[in-house]
């Protein structure tokens, strides 16, 4: 600013000096007047810059602002970290449930389709934690079959960790609990320790196979399959010489098929045994009842009951119970 006003100071001098010798040729003996007057003039023009520059403010750069983030917040949700395993040579693709402990209804999901870790991201709550293979009818392992962080886990799985019950995991918001391993898949089959199943397979499945019968004809057959683990028993009615069946609407479990003569006599059945899966030769001399899986969703083909050589002192058939 002050270079400014000092260039524009020396422009006016230099032309007021002009004027000044100007004067001089023309009015002679009033040189000293006219030298006075523009003196004064140029005191006057210094004075009224040095007002402006003394009033002027100064213009700085505007501030940048920056909000800093909140500190002290926590994230809304906490994770749990684990281990999966098989009792097997191999690993199979399994899903990964936490199962708010008050309802079994809301529960949070992750799968491991190669690996043998798992994070799962949940809100605060607690939780149960439980493993499932996701498509165990591939694997071949029985749609009941499944894995749970249990009491056994914290056991050490040895030999006397009979105590199966499922341990809640509490989970605060930014926390991350590791260690978590779904790893218990020794709850021998049929006792309840109140595992939730997996909650993506629900439903009910079918049981389809062939019929036969030691005759020229097949008479009319109930096929009923059993639930393993419970009473409880579904069954079809067959017509004269019919040669196929479908149990349809099961729950998904493990079920013993067999096909009773509804109109021959009491006590003729036949099972759906390793007899059957051997051919039904002379050598096929294991008639114990081969268990069938059900899935839900899906149906369980060539499970033809029609092994009717048993005799009853080899084998423990059940009766019909609808008689």
């Amino acid at each position: 600013m002050w270079i400014l006003i000092i260039s524009i100071l020396s422009v006016i001098l230099l032309t007021a000096c002009g004027l000044m010798e100007l004067y001089s040729d023309l009015l002679g003996g009033d040189q000293q007047t006219v030298e006075d007057q523009v003196q004064a003039t140029l005191t006057a023009i210094a004075s009224e810059k040095e007002l402006e520059a003394t009033n002027t403010p100064e213009v700085k750069p505007s501030p940048t602002s920056t909000v800093a983030p909140p500190t002290g917040t926590e994230p809304s949700q906490g994770t749990i970290t684990g281990q999966i395993a098989y009792p097997s040579e191999f690993l199979p693709p399994q899903r990964v449930v936490a199962f708010d402990s008050e309802d079994f209804g809301t529960y949070f999901v992750t799968e491991v389709q190669s690996g043998s870790t798992f994070t799962l991201a949940v809100p605060p709550g607690t939780y149960y934690v439980l493993a499932y293979v996701i498509n165990p009818s591939q694997v071949g392992t029985p749609p009941d079959y499944y894995a749970a962080y249990s009491q056994a886990v914290l056991c050490g799985l040895q030999a006397g960790c009979d105590d199966h019950s499922l341990v809640p995991v509490e989970v605060q918001a930014g926390e991350s609990l590791t260690e978590v391993n779904p790893i218990d898949w020794y709850l021998p089959p049929g006792e309840d320790a109140d595992w939730p199943g997996d909650p993506l397979k629900s439903g009910t499945g079918s049981i389809r196979g062939e019929l036969g019968y030691p005759s020229e004809y097949i008479p009319p057959l109930r096929v009923i399959a059993f639930d393993l683990y419970s009473a409880d028993y579904f069954y079809v009615d067959t017509m004269l010489n019919q040669t196929t069946y479908e149990i349809t609407d099961l729950p998904s479990g493990t079920y013993h098929v067999l096909a009773y003569v509804r109109e021959e006599g009491p006590g003729i059945s036949a099972g759906y045994s390793q007899a059957v899966l051997c051919g039904l030769t002379v050598n096929c001399n294991d008639h114990s009842l081969v268990d069938v899986f059900v899935y839900p969703g899906e149906v369980t083909e060539g499970v033809d009951p029609i092994d009717y050589y048993a005799q009853p002192e080899e084998v423990d058939w059940p009766d019909d119970p609808t008689q």
